[in-house]
């Protein structure tokens, strides 16, 4: 069965009583990480959950340079050129294991993923709408005007996204669904860089891929909120005080030959 979250920012009944594990990312600080294990490390979780039936799993990360593209995308006839571009801007193409359409990704942003076990499947677009509202609640905590809802022209469009005064796109969701286990994951954006914002135009244009460059918002452009406050409260939120910390490789024993084997599995792609 499905958790049930709330709306309100605050945490639900069935996520605070939940055993969770934070999986800590022990090359987070070391220069020249591997962007494309950072990605798949979240499919790998997932079936492990799916597996395993349990606990949840929380991930907060922010990554190396990467540009996240759906598979819909990977199939598009210019996708080899759009990733030689992000490749000469420094950014490794990936083929991202959740939906949606190219996000630009790099240490100035967010990710949380939550994982947990799922019996029965569950209605997307409710645990998509319940998982927006809490971050609204988590921004508005920061000082942000959130909203729940999609800003026309935004990167990465969805009805669940999460808006900064009906203006600008603050929070990104996806999820991936196996038989037994479901993904959610977000992506914050602390700051976009000017060329960051170069390259999502250069991807956008080259897939076709309709956006508005002024819709692509950050934090740092609607309060002062801290990395540091932002990075605690939604750890302490998706995880709990509660939660175990665990490494990768301590959850599980084989990740690096089975993350090759994701990477040999074409969903890594790169020019």
């Amino acid at each position: 069965m499905t958790a049930r979250v709330r709306g309100d920012g605050g945490p639900s009944p069935a996520d605070a009583g939940g055993v969770r594990l934070l999986v800590d990312d022990d090359t987070e600080k070391v220069s020249g990480r591997d962007p494309a294990r950072e990605v798949l490390t979240s499919l790998l979780l997932l079936h492990r959950v799916a597996a395993d039936a349990g606990p949840a799993v929380v991930r907060v990360f922010s990554p190396e340079p990467t540009v996240a593209f759906s598979r819909r995308e990977s199939l598009h006839p210019r996708f080899s050129e759009a990733a030689a571009v992000a490749c000469a801007a420094g950014y490794l193409p990936i083929v991202r294991p959740a939906g949606g359409r190219a996000v630009v990704l790099d240490a100035d942003w967010l990710v949380i993923d939550v994982i947990h076990p799922e019996r029965d499947r569950g209605a997307d677009a409710e645990i998509f709408r319940a998982r927006g509202e809490q971050f609204v609640g988590l921004a508005r905590r920061w000082g942000v005007d959130a909203r729940l809802g999609p800003v026309p022209g935004e990167y990465c469009p969805g009805d669940w996204s999460v808006n900064a005064g009906g203006r600008v796109k603050l929070v990104g969701t996806a999820q991936r669904v196996v038989r037994g286990a479901r993904l959610f994951t977000a992506s914050l954006p602390l700051r976009v860089t000017p060329g960051a914002r170069r390259l999502l135009d250069r991807v956008n244009g080259i897939l076709d891929l309709p956006w508005d460059p002024v819709t692509a918002g950050s934090l740092a452009d609607e309060t002062a909120v801290t990395e540091a406050v932002v990075r605690a409260d939604v750890t302490a939120f998706f995880a709990g005080v509660d939660a175990r910390r665990v490494r990768l490789h301590d959850l599980i024993a084989d990740a690096a030959e089975a993350l090759a084997a994701l990477s040999g599995d074409r969903i890594v792609t790169s020019s």
